[in-house]
């Protein structure tokens, strides 16, 4: 087991018996450049009784120091500092392990959430019906300036009672689609440490569909910015990424194709009771083609 280096700040439940509402899972490597705007965005939310555990993979830039800070001047924060890195799914199953509270939710160093998120999101997930809560997003370029909302609708599958609408709707989406973001939503604890018995994060894909076929999902409008530190996934045509390949000598349709099978496998090992439905979806599935809501193909035809 990896001895924790540094443990910095008391949250509010150790210190009082209080548990909070909210354990929020902040994992982070070389994150100086922008981890203090997510922690800002984080703080600044109008719900306020959470627990927030930045766990540091061994930074070697100035993450340390900031995180410090943060962790001096607010209660909520918890800072630990692992003594060597464990890696980026480990990290993620340290917060995830480490919260006290009845919802979670995982944190990007690099991402913003809107003031009113947890609020909304909270109210939602008050429903006994419901096991998380996916938020409104938007893709954004930190250098560039600029985003793409997706409209929500696209998802509101999500909401469905029936776990084969939800799950096979969520495959048959393009992972032009952004859907994977689902892994940033916000859950019922106990839940998603069953959803991560039989999928880590190390594929958010097949994470997003393991979580909807365990339990149904609300739609929040309040906003969730994922930023990229330049361009996101599908920002660019298909003709530039090609061009780009090219000019690396790499094919890059053809990689894109061997993930897009890899990911078809993976969901028939998962969800062996929808093969046929499944194989529909992957062998219409093309690296960059998709209707205007990012189906693959049509849903009539699964039903």
């Amino acid at each position: 087991m990896v001895e924790l280096q540094t443990t910095l700040g008391v949250t509010e439940s150790l210190a009082s018996g209080h548990i909070p509402t909210i354990s929020i899972g902040m994992p982070v490597y070389n994150g100086a450049q922008y981890v203090r705007e997510a922690l800002d965005s984080l703080l600044a939310q109008t719900f306020t009784d959470f627990e927030l555990i930045i766990s540091d993979n061994a930074s070697i830039d100035g993450t340390q120091a900031i995180c410090e800070e943060y962790a001096l001047r607010d209660p909520r924060v918890r800072y630990v500092r692992q003594s060597e890195n464990k890696g980026a799914m480990a990290n993620f199953k340290f917060v995830l392990d480490c919260a006290q509270a009845d919802s979670f939710m995982w944190a990007a160093y690099d991402d913003l959430w809107a003031p009113s998120y947890l609020m909304g999101a909270t109210i939602l997930l008050a429903d006994k019906s419901i096991d998380f809560v996916f938020p409104t997003f938007e893709l954004g370029s930190i250098r560039l300036g600029i985003a793409k909302k997706f409209d929500p609708e696209i998802f509101r599958f999500i909401e469905s009672p029936d776990r084969r609408r939800r799950v096979l709707h969520f495959i048959a989406l393009h992972y032009l689609s952004h859907s994977a973001n689902i892994v940033y939503s916000l859950f019922k604890t106990e839940f998603l440490r069953g959803a991560w018995l039989v999928q880590e994060i190390s594929n958010d894909g097949a994470l997003g569909a393991v979580v909807l076929s365990r339990g149904r999902g609300a739609m929040s409008n309040d906003l969730f910015s994922k930023r990229y530190r330049t361009i996101w996934p599908g920002m660019l045509p298909p003709i530039a990424r090609i061009a780009k390949g090219w000019l690396h000598k790499r094919d890059v349709t053809g990689e894109a194709r061997q993930a897009i099978q890899a990911a078809g496998l993976r969901m028939l090992n998962l969800f062996p009771e929808y093969e046929r439905e499944i194989a529909f979806i992957y062998e219409r599935y093309r690296p960059y083609v998709h209707d205007r809501y990012y189906r693959v193909c049509s849903i009539r035809e699964l039903f």
